[in-house]
């Protein structure tokens, strides 16, 4: 009896906490900088598939895309912290993506503006419970519950399956206040840089809408390169 004492023991020790999964997720998804070249398959019901493609400049939490397929060749994107901007070159207008507007989809996708935003751990706005373990995709995976503790969220709960090996979000679900499905993310195919992992194709769907999906893929990625500061300001958004 006192042998399998002592083993609960030793594991309750060993046992890694909710955070910690967190954590770990947060470091091997995070790159200090990256350009990326993106394509997004966006499915509507009784239509064609749309295919937009660009490219992104990544440093920190600023962000800067130029759109490269033909009929979005116009637009360009700036993302410094929480602020978003759009540059129509045709129009040459720029406006502040703020308030209502932050839910609204990006070129029609199953993406939001506010998704996009989303920069914070998010461990640190939400009570974060492990509420068990299942298989998916014939992995092992932690499932995370995560409960909003502050106003300022997009989302007021969310389930993750999170790979025990990788520490890499298979899936997650975005519920309501009222427990109503929003929205998925699934992660389908990954690669390996140095010692994290990245997602290489994704698939969104937003539960409100009816029979629309939208695919990301990274076509092209480097890591960890030097980028102009000059990239995330007003002057080369508008240039």
């Amino acid at each position: 009896m006192k042998f399998f004492l002592w083993v609960a023991f030793i594991h309750s020790l060993l046992a890694i906490t909710p955070e910690e999964i967190l954590k770990k997720v947060d470091k091997n998804l995070n790159f200090s900088s990256a350009i990326m070249n993106i394509k997004m398959e966006i499915y509507l019901p009784d239509k064609s598939v749309r295919i937009k493609k660009f490219k992104t400049w990544i440093s920190g939490n600023n962000s800067y895309v130029e759109f490269l397929n033909k009929e979005d060749k116009h637009v360009r994107y700036l993302k410094i912290g929480k602020r978003m901007w759009i540059y129509d070159k045709e129009e040459e207008n720029t406006f502040l993506i703020s308030g209502h507007l932050l839910k609204q989809s990006m070129m029609g996708s199953d993406i939001s503006y506010e998704d996009i935003l989303e920069t914070e751990q998010i461990y640190t706005n939400y009570d974060v419970k492990l509420i068990g373990e299942e298989n998916l995709r014939e992995r092992s995976c932690y499932v995370i519950l995560l409960t909003a503790k502050v106003k300022e969220v997009n989302y007021f709960k969310r389930k993750m399956w999170i790979d025990k090996e990788q520490f890499f979000p298979l899936k997650e679900e975005i519920y309501a206040k009222n427990d109503k499905l929003l929205k998925t993310f699934e992660y389908l195919e990954i690669e390996f840089y140095k010692d994290k992992v990245y997602p290489t194709k994704s698939v969104v769907s937003d539960k409100l809408k009816i029979g629309t999906k939208t695919v990301v893929i990274i076509e092209e990625a480097i890591f960890d390169v030097e980028i102009s500061s000059y990239y995330f300001t007003r002057r080369y958004l508008e240039r």
